[in-house]
């Protein structure tokens, strides 16, 4: 039995059967589900993947409806509340395609005592500003910056991690005032670094990557200090976080700027022979960086100590500083192995010939420069197994001027009598003092410090220390001649012997066969101040 032969319908049949252009059939719950789930994955996946792209396309739609003003609004006033600084965007949030980036325009961060916290108390009647301000702790850094654009990259998986949703930034053109005028010290609440450091919150940025270019400030200091400006004029950091501020700068690719018309820079010192990456391998320490600055006024110096002691009483000269930098290994990324086989690699290295030793900072000189008396404290700093950052430094002052007072608390009768002639001849000549010391810091200390203060790094840098290098260096009879030819004074050395012959006729503290450089105190001549009898 065959079944019966079916007309197959063909297209005018089709036509004719219906009833329009569009389907009858209603959507039911799948079909709608189904939908808005395909629609919520999507725009998820696009968000984590593209996290940028993303945003650059809600700010695109947001410009097109001129809500541009609205949206910077808004978020310059959560920036402001998050972070404590006034933060505005005078222009639009413009999306860079071709870079994957978003670019914030003229954008001006202040903080001051006559800037209010948050936008909203300007809309505020009735705040009083000026009681507010009556009872505020101005003793604070305040700063007016205005920056031309930053440029940022933005993922959603690091926010989720609480390392923040910015990846990377691009800070160019910043021009503004850093006002240090209203700081003081209160001798009754003396300075605590740990009680200023950072503590770490989740959301606090960690940028895998920072780019300063052209950046000019003038710095107000207390005191009457004379203002001078500071500059960048391009740096690349590698990795920027905010509890770690000071340390990442420390460790910056390169960073090459100005300090009151004195050329700085911050780079990875160079060896003959091997690489850097060489370098970096076959040794303990993860990475290593060079700060060099020349031609300092010593005022600087003068003005981060206190006004009293043996800097107050340099009256001018010049510096110049090279600071290298020896940061540690991170323990968590390094294998036992590792460890193991660096140990090796630093015992054949330090048998290794002059190519790998590393190009010099500066000129070399004939003798090794004034160090200070050996510190056990500093070498059983170093022989610690906890993580430890190093800091050799190089000074060099040139034609250095002082003034010191007649009668002083800061010296014992030897020293106050030994120093006299040293600084007698320092000011009549010009002279080259070369220093050499060495700082050793826990890396504890740079845990959530923003500058040098909070991490306590200026507490081992004593004044006292110059003072002891010098007497150090010309108390020993023995060598009192070795030293002044090394510093080139062998050539007025009839100018001493001239000194010591004139005080001769005083009483001596001492023996001055002993050391023919030990004088006893002696006194300026009636009617003439310390510093013309010098």
């Amino acid at each position: 039995m065959s079944l019966p032969h079916l007309h197959r319908p063909t297209r005018d049949d089709l036509l004719n059967a219906a009833e329009g252009i569009l389907v009858s059939s209603t959507y039911n719950a799948d079909d709608i589900s189904a939908f808005l789930t395909w629609l919520v994955l999507s725009q998820t996946l696009w968000l984590f993947i593209g996290t940028t792209t993303f945003f650059s396309a809600v700010f695109a739609l947001v410009n097109s409806l001129r809500l541009q003003e609205y949206v910077a609004r808004a978020i310059s006033d959560h920036l402001t509340a998050e972070t404590g600084i006034t933060i505005i965007f005078e222009s639009a949030i413009v999306p860079k395609w071709k870079d994957s980036r978003i670019s914030f325009k003229n954008l001006q961060a202040t903080i001051s005592v006559t800037t209010p916290s948050y936008h909203a108390l300007e809309e505020d009647e009735d705040y009083d500003h000026e009681a507010d301000r009556s009872d505020e702790d101005t003793n604070y850094s305040m700063f007016d910056l205005s920056v031309d654009s930053i440029d940022v990259t933005l993922s959603l998986a690091r926010w989720l991690d609480g390392k923040g949703i910015v990846t990377d930034a691009v800070i160019k053109g910043v021009r503004g005032v850093l006002d240090r005028r209203s700081v003081f010290w209160d001798p009754e609440h003396p300075w605590d670094p740990a009680a200023y450091r950072h503590v770490s919150q989740p959301g606090d940025f960690e940028l895998e990557s920072l780019q300063i270019e052209d950046l000019l400030i003038t710095v107000y200091q207390p005191g009457g200090f004379r203002p001078y400006t500071a500059s960048i004029f391009r740096a690349d950091i590698q990795t920027f976080r905010k509890q770690w501020l000071f340390y990442d700068f420390l460790s910056a690719e390169n960073v090459v700027g100005q300090f009151d018309n004195c050329l700085f820079s911050l780079h990875r010192p160079q060896s003959i022979g091997r690489t850097t990456e060489q370098d970096l391998k076959d040794g303990k320490w993860g990475r290593m960086s060079r700060f060099r600055i020349d031609g300092v006024n010593v005022d600087h110096i003068q003005a981060m100590t206190t006004e009293e002691g043996p800097i107050s009483w340099i009256t001018s000269g010049k510096v110049d500083a090279v600071l290298d930098i020896k940061f540690p290994r991170d323990p968590d990324e390094e294998l036992p192995l590792n460890a193991f086989l660096g140990e090796i690699a630093d015992a054949i290295s330090a048998a290794s010939n002059a190519m790998s030793d590393r190009i010099p900072g500066q000129r070399e000189l004939a003798k090794p420069p004034l160090s200070a008396p050996e510190d056990a404290s500093v070498e059983q700093a170093e022989a610690e197994d906890t993580p430890k950052v190093i800091i050799d430094i190089d000074l060099r002052f040139r034609d250095l001027k002082a003034a010191v007072p007649i009668f002083t608390q800061d010296l014992s009768y030897t020293n106050n009598a030994l120093i006299r002639p040293i600084v007698a001849f320092m000011n009549a000549n010009r002279t080259l003092v070369p220093i050499y010391c060495r700082v050793v810091q826990d890396l504890s200390d740079f845990d959530g410090a923003f500058t040098m203060w909070e991490s306590a790094l200026q507490s081992n840098f004593p004044q006292i220390w110059i003072l002891n290098i010098f007497l150090s260096s010309w108390s020993n009879g023995r060598h009192s001649s070795q030293d002044l030819r090394r510093n080139g004074l062998s050539r007025h050395t009839s100018k001493l012997q001239s000194t010591y012959q004139s005080c001769q006729s005083m009483e001596p503290s001492y023996d001055y066969q002993r050391n023919p450089f030990h004088f006893a105190f002696y006194r300026p001549p009636y009617g003439s101040s310390h510093e013309e009898y010098l």
